[in-house]
């Protein structure tokens, strides 16, 4: 079965390399905020020509928007991050990738981009042979391009409609959808993907047998882009030549003409088309009776559609190898390859399959109907309204005119105190927006100020503070009275006390104001770490330290911040752990990756905190036991941490009664380039 071409919904042109090679240069020296914006044209530039390079800037810029918490950004860079994972045959990836941006992308009402990662998972079903998926997520995309107007996106939507006819083999129906397509490209002002657009209806061509039309088709295709032809016209329209000679028997000619094609999508990544030149060079070999040729090429196609899933090619390189090894009497492949075939076809054309793609076009053809009586009823009824509207205007008239005369001398006088009163009020707002703007900027200075004075006198008191306690320390070596000594040990400790609180303040400083720094964590070790921290702080009796963690999971963020969540959840669960003889103290740790976030569980069975309000309990200085030694900062660090990464954190119960911490952090494994 033939590929294609596909339109996509992200439209570039070849550009210079000295193009390329400038903004590379612009991009080492660029500010923070510059380098979205020349990582997005850095792809585009790319985009059609080499997909590695634009896949690297387009992880680079999606963990610069991850870093920064910009939605609209990371929404944009992993649809294009789908896009090019479907135009290099990694459907799985894509559809991974788009599915997580998806949501995200309608929670904050981001419509293109919702539309357009919308075509792109459509067009991953597609690539999977998953037709029914396909055309669903297609009909909903041109629903929306129709409500749109938008006609340049109507056509790709009809145009990937009729690659999903053109899949099953339903050529007629394809033709019908890439004729509409062309009709509507034609009255947009971007012509850019004519070529493609008669590329497709070419190839439609040619699986109906009307192979001098599709020669044709393709020839205007070449001629719509002249000199400038993407590398993907040249593999699709060669391709296209290639089967076209094929069908009329030219074989010499259809061979160099897949060669052409074979030869560009090997230098463009372009593994689809590679296979499905494989597979017509395999047919030809057939025919000119070379089965060792044959049996290469279709080897070849056999192990790229088995690679990236290419279920339609796949049964496309059985059929033919069961045509091979019959013509050269191998009845025992040519047996095995038969079964394989039937086996695959049954499994994509299934009746369920055929059923649902009955149904989607039944609703799409109800939908047009329905729209069609809608427009003639909203015809009548507007005539009907203008006519009887028409005598009321006439009844109306005269009395206008009566009523117009009395009220216009006061008209002059209402618009006249409102004028008055329009004014009055833009000099109140101008006076309340001044206002607000110097209480922000109060405000904010206010908070700087804090900030730099419990860093500050933080900084002052620990000075006195470890003089203090190394007089003590030394006191209570020289002292020799039991009393004293009490006093002098009373006095170290709560030194100790104010000395982790004075810690804690400028660990509060530190979150503000620090750059985060990314670096790939193992949360296995860190998690041992911590625990081995805890261990030599002493533990409590019987206290036991459970951890479910994937030893494989890694996690993309700043280290700091991450340790700081962590131990102070860890500890708080050690330090109010239940003392009752009778129960068995424990900690639970539970990290996964779950829905594109790191999740971090914290269970204890111990004092608990119930009588505290959950909402409270992350404010500074709010303290759920008299335990707490540090007058109740700890939590208050693990939310301010856990908001600085983009995260949330929250206190429930487990349905045991257990106290459970649950912390939630934007997932990622793609470092931020320094």
């Amino acid at each position: 079965m033939l590929v294609v071409l596909l339109l996509s919904v992200f439209k570039s042109v070849s550009q210079p390399q000295h193009q390329i090679d400038s903004l590379n240069s612009l991009l080492r020296s660029s500010s923070d905020e510059q380098r979205f914006e020349i990582l997005a044209e850095l792809s585009r530039l790319h985009f059609d020509s080499d997909y590695e390079a634009a896949l690297n800037y387009n992880n680079i810029a999606y963990a610069w928007a991850l870093a920064r918490g910009d939605s609209l950004k990371m929404v944009t860079s992993a649809r294009r991050i789908g896009q090019l994972y479907n135009r290099m045959g990694k459907s799985k990836e894509a559809l991974e990738t788009l599915s997580k941006a998806l949501p995200v992308a309608y929670r904050n009402n981001f419509e293109e981009e919702y539309k357009r990662i919308l075509n792109n998972i459509a067009v991953a079903y597609s690539y999977r042979a998953e037709y029914d998926k396909a055309l669903e997520y297609h009909f909903q995309t041109l629903a929306m391009r129709e409500e749109d107007g938008d006609v340049a996106e109507i056509s790709v939507s009809l145009n990937n409609i009729g690659l999903v006819y053109f899949k099953l083999r339903n050529y007629p129906k394809a033709l019908e959808f890439y004729t509409k397509a062309l009709e509507y490209l034609e009255k947009s002002t971007d012509k850019s993907f004519l070529g493609q657009q008669l590329i497709n209806i070419g190839l439609c061509h040619n699986q109906m047998k009307n192979f001098n039309q599709a020669f044709e088709s393709f020839q205007k295709a070449f001629e719509s882009c002249g000199s400038n032809c993407q590398d993907i016209i040249k593999v699709s329209g060669w391709f296209g030549m290639g089967v076209a000679n094929f069908g009329l028997g030219k074989y010499d000619d259809a061979v160099e003409y897949f060669n052409r094609s074979l030869e560009t999508a090997k230098a463009t990544g372009n593994t689809r088309y590679e296979g499905e030149n494989l597979v017509y060079l395999g047919k030809i070999y057939i025919e000119l009776d070379k089965p060792a040729d044959a049996e290469n090429a279709l080897h070849q196609a056999e192990k790229i559609s088995t690679q990236y899933q290419y279920n339609e090619l796949l049964i496309d390189t059985y059929r033919q190898f069961s045509v091979l090894y019959n013509q050269v009497n191998d009845h025992f492949n040519a047996s095995a390859y038969q079964r394989k075939y039937i086996t695959l076809k049954d499994s994509v054309y299934s009746e369920q399959l055929i059923d649902k793609i009955a149904e989607l076009q039944t609703d799409f053809a109800e939908r047009e109907n329905l729209a069609t009586i809608a427009a003639k009823e909203e015809v009548i009824t507007r005539q009907r309204m203008l006519n009887f509207s028409i005598g009321i205007i006439a009844v109306l008239a005269a009395l206008l005119v009566f009523v117009l005369y009395r009220s216009n001398r006061t008209v002059r006088r209402v618009n006249m105190a409102l004028s008055e009163a329009k004014t009055e009020l833009q000099l109140l707002n101008a006076d309340l927006d001044k206002k607000v703007k110097e209480k922000t900027a109060s405000l904010q200075k206010v908070n700087e100020e804090l900030d730099n004075f419990i860093y500050k006198t933080s900084h002052d008191i620990r000075g006195p503070l470890a003089s203090l306690k190394g007089i003590c320390n030394l006191a209570i070596m020289e002292s020799k009275d039991p009393v004293t000594l009490d006093y002098l040990k009373k006095l170290s400790e709560t030194a100790e006390k104010l000395n982790k609180i004075l810690t804690r303040l400028v660990t509060v400083n530190q979150i503000n104001s620090t750059r985060l720094d990314f670096e790939s964590i193992s949360m296995g070790a860190l998690v041992d770490e911590i625990i081995m921290t805890e261990s030599k702080r002493g533990l409590p009796p019987r206290f036991v330290i459970k951890k479910e963690i994937d030893k494989a999971l890694t996690f993309f963020s700043d280290r700091e911040l991450v340790r700081i969540i962590l131990e102070n959840l860890i500890d708080n669960a050690i330090k109010f752990y239940n003392d009752s003889e009778r129960v068995d103290p424990f900690v639970r740790i539970k990290i996964s990756q779950q829905n594109g976030y790191l999740q971090i569980y914290v269970i204890d069975n111990g004092v608990g905190i119930s009588r505290v309000d959950p909402d409270k309990i992350f404010q500074m200085f709010m303290r759920a036991s008299e335990r707490s030694e540090t007058g109740g900062i700890g939590l208050y660090l693990t939310k301010l941490a856990t908001e600085r990464l983009g995260g949330s954190i929250s206190l429930g119960m487990t349905p045991e009664g257990y106290t459970e911490f649950r912390v939630n952090l934007p997932f990622t494994t793609q470092p931020a380039e320094a």
